[in-house]
């Protein structure tokens, strides 16, 4: 076990929400997706506790669960017998079942609150199982990202939870590249692949069938290209781009939506088929307006504030480009649309944006959730206030977040988050009563 290294004593880590700018989707399918973090961030802490229990609390939630370290110490006892493939995250097939009895989650227990404690026991197994001599933790999570509208909510958890467990049991080391001017750390890049992988195999858990692009994004930060089974393309040289967010408040279901696809893909092979090809016809086109060669730029090499060892580049978005890109967002929106994940406040929300020239596309995996859209780089404040004002009566939300920003980072002080009292925390929005945390249910809070 190694010791905590914050000047607060405790462990901090957070990770960044994303949008999938292009190819949602077709990326399950492996096609390729284009999409960037956004600084909309998940937070974790971690404490050793001296008294033999493991503690887990997710306020946004309404879940604060405690269990007895022995029990997690004695299935690590078993799991030694298996071998293990330090390359790989742990089976899914061996440690699932023990995770669902031991953290008290049935079978048929499919809520949020549920998953998301089934994919803390399936790491905190796979850390056991390598290292025997693990102590007992208390990990409390707060959330800065709206939950359920196609943000990463779910791969910004599990990249927090999988690097903060990992660190702790010494399985990566402490993280020593510089990130900010506050003192925040990140990790090398192969440590921070053994991240990407163990949080993509938890979310798997929550959503079903996942791309691992979240996972990817909410780790490394910035703006990248992924295809599934190759390694993730990170997007420098970036064009200056200005993004917004809407939030259409219908809540959506990420594995009810795959299943969709999967279904009418299965109904119509040929003609899905088609579409998730011009899908990835799509991204690829977008990959290769975002990432240019620096030399395309006269050689200017400036750093932007995106990405963790991967800094993004800017450059000047020329008219053309842009309009390519809006472009390219309307057919994508259109073909999503097709796949049978649109949704008629989704539609709302686009018509009511192209009335000032702006094109849209949603994000993630549709059924409500949230549009994005590029802003023209001469959109003045005064047409943003008038979008604003117009979308507040529809009561949509409207959010402006930096595109591209870093991963997961180790913070060496105690976060915001985990000073002012949970009462007064609030997901970034204009104070709408209607705006929830990250991953929240209306459902009743779960204690022992």
């Amino acid at each position: 076990m190694r010791s905590l290294s914050s000047s607060s004593g405790g462990l901090y880590i957070s990770a960044p929400g994303k949008i999938i700018l292009f190819g949602e989707h077709a990326v399950v399918y492996g096609r390729t997706a284009v999409a960037g973090s956004i600084d909309l961030r998940t937070y974790v802490s971690l404490f050793t506790s001296a008294d033999g229990r493991i503690y887990l609390s997710l306020p946004a939630l309404g879940v604060e669960k405690t269990w007895l370290l022995k029990d997690l110490l004695r299935a690590g006892e078993r799991l030694s017998e298996y071998t293990v493939d330090d390359g790989s995250p742990p089976s899914l097939e061996l440690l699932v079942p023990i995770a669902r009895k031991l953290s008290g989650s049935c079978e048929d227990q499919c809520g949020v609150q549920h998953l998301a404690i089934l994919a803390f026991w399936y790491l905190l197994l796979g850390v056991v199982q390598r290292k025997k001599d693990i102590l007992a933790v208390k990990v409390t999570i707060r959330f800065k990202l709206p939950s359920c509208v196609g943000l990463g909510s779910s791969g910004a958890y599990c990249v927090c939870v999988a690097a903060a467990l990992l660190q702790t049991a010494g399985l990566i080391p402490a993280p020593s590249i510089p990130v900010n001017d506050e003192g925040s750390l990140t990790w090398e890049d192969h440590h921070l692949d053994m991240i990407r992988k163990w949080s993509a195999a938890a979310e798997s858990l929550i959503h079903g069938r996942a791309s691992g692009l979240d996972a990817a994004v909410c780790t490394y930060g910035g703006v990248a290209c992924f295809k599934p089974g190759t390694c993730i393309q990170h997007l420098r040289n970036l064009p200056d781009l200005r993004v917004i967010l809407v939030n259409s408040r219908v809540e959506r279901n990420t594995s009810r939506m795959v299943q969709t696809v999967k279904e009418r893909l299965k109904k119509f092979p040929d003609v899905v088929e088609s579409i998730f090809n011009a899908i990835d016809a799509i991204s690829r086109d977008a990959a290769r307006i975002l990432h240019r060669p620096p030399e395309e730029n006269g050689g200017d090499e400036r750093v932007s504030n995106g990405g963790n060892s991967n800094n993004s580049v800017i450059t000047a978005c020329a008219d053309g480009e842009h309009q390519s890109l809006q472009d390219l967002c309307r057919i994508n929106n259109q073909l999503l649309i097709a796949l049978g994940v649109g949704h008629p406040k989704i539609d709302q929300i686009c018509t009511l944006l192209a009335r000032y020239g702006i094109h849209p596309k949603m994000t993630g995996a549709g059924g409500g959730g949230s549009v994005f859209a590029f802003l023209k780089p001469d959109t003045s404040a005064t047409v943003l206030s008038m979008i604003k004002d117009e979308l507040t009566k529809l009561d949509y939300e409207l959010w402006q977040p930096p595109l591209g920003g870093p991963g997961v980072i180790c913070h060496n002080s105690k976060p915001d988050l985990f000073v002012v009292p949970s009462t007064m925390i609030a997901t970034p929005s204009d104070s709408s009563s209607h705006s929830t945390p990250s991953l929240y249910l209306h459902d009743k809070k779960i204690t022992n």
